[in-house]
C-alpha cells in the first residue's frame, strides 16, 4: 500500500466529510445570510456580506495553511 493519496480517495473523503457541513455550518450561513442580507429600506448590505464571505474564505484558507503545513 502507498502513501499516496489517490484523486477518487480524497473525493471520497470530502464526500463523507460533507454532511458535517450541510447540516451543522449550513444552518448557520444561512441564517447569517438571511438576516444580514438587507438593511430597513430593503436594500442589500453589500458591506456586512462581502466583509462577512471573506472572513469564511479567509478562516478556511488559513485553517488549510495550518493543517497542510503541520501535516504536510
Amino acid at each position: 500500500m502507498s502513501g499516496t493519496l489517490t484523486l477518487g480517495a480524497a473525493w471520497l473523503l470530502g464526500l463523507a466529510a460533507s454532511g458535517h457541513c450541510v447540516l451543522m455550518c449550513g444552518g448557520i450561513s444561512a441564517a447569517l445570510g438571511i438576516a444580514t442580507a438587507r438593511d430597513a429600506r430593503g436594500r442589500p448590505r453589500l458591506l456586512l456580506l462581502l466583509g462577512y464571505q471573506l472572513g469564511r474564505i479567509g478562516s478556511y484558507a488559513l485553517a488549510g495553511l495550518l493543517v497542510g503545513g503541520l501535516l504536510g
